[in-house]
């Protein structure tokens, strides 16, 4: 970070930069450290994927908004279509409902809040010196070795809202899939996931291999199938019977499908 850039975040300076999206101009605020993320797309493939699976009707629940990567690429794509973000780091909340406003972005939903099984307060634990940290996490084992400190949060069950039509939901929980995929399928159990999931790297790791094989048992009991994305364009997807045990950073994102929408979601990839 350049020394003007740093004097403008320690003041508090909010200052916008306008960056070029599937050919759609989109303001980026950069306030308090925050939307340095959006200057650049880090995730061209995520762009293309939510081509293929979105549309101006579809409804799309992104559960870990983070500071709006996702709302971006779903808003210059479909700007009449619906958004519906999760996120308990109300830093990022207020962030993102900036970010809204100054495009506005319309048929938008800002939840602060974590989806989980339970509502109530927990335990968010991030990188001391990043405010919107992406890879914080409610999981306290998930990284323990990194210097992390914990904040309190509010997590809800899905079920507390009315947000049952939506079609597709997002997943990028940093180690608490398990439980926000249970949330989600207590209200929808036709939605397509677009979900990380991080490897387990080796059977050392019996925590996140038994959340891990969790998921695996949910999905197939509610008739979902299990996709790899392939990112080289064009995008590919890769059906598989269990995620298994590997190190690829590259291969920890997945699609599921209900048995009921297989060959519709499959027909786009050809």
């Amino acid at each position: 970070m350049s020394l003007i850039k740093k004097i403008f975040d320690k003041a508090g300076i909010k200052r916008f930069y306008p960056i070029n999206v599937n050919e759609k101009v989109v303001q980026i605020p950069i306030h308090k450290g925050l939307g340095y993320a959006n200057l650049r797309n880090a995730e061209p493939w995520m762009l293309e994927l939510l081509r293929k699976l979105g549309g101006e009707e579809k409804i799309l629940l992104d559960a870990g908004m983070n500071v709006g990567q996702t709302l971006i690429a779903w808003k210059t794509l479909f700007p009449q279509a619906t958004y519906i973000g999760f996120e308990p780091n109300k830093l990022c909340v207020n962030y993102v409902n900036g970010l809204i406003s100054k495009n506005s972005f319309s048929h938008c939903n800002v939840e602060p809040y974590g989806i989980s099984t339970e509502t109530g307060t927990t335990e968010l634990f991030m990188l001391p010196k990043d405010k919107g940290d992406s890879t914080a996490s409610i999981i306290k084992e998930f990284r323990p070795d990194d210097g992390r400190i914990s904040f309190k949060i509010s997590t809800t069950k899905l079920s507390d809202f009315d947000y049952t039509n939506f079609d597709i939901a997002k997943v990028d929980v940093e180690g608490a899939e398990l439980e926000v995929i249970q949330s989600v399928l207590e209200v929808r159990n036709d939605a397509v996931f677009i979900c990380e999931i991080l490897p387990v790297y080796s059977t050392e790791h019996k925590s996140r291999l038994e959340r891990q094989e969790k998921i695996e048992k949910i999905l197939k009991e509610n008739n979902y199938s299990l996709f790899r994305i392939i990112k080289d364009m064009p995008l590919q997807l890769e059906e598989l019977t269990e995620i298994g045990i590997h190190s690829e950073l590259e291969l920890c994102d997945y699609i599921f499908v209900p048995q009921t929408k297989k060959q519709e979601v499959l027909s786009k990839f050809k």
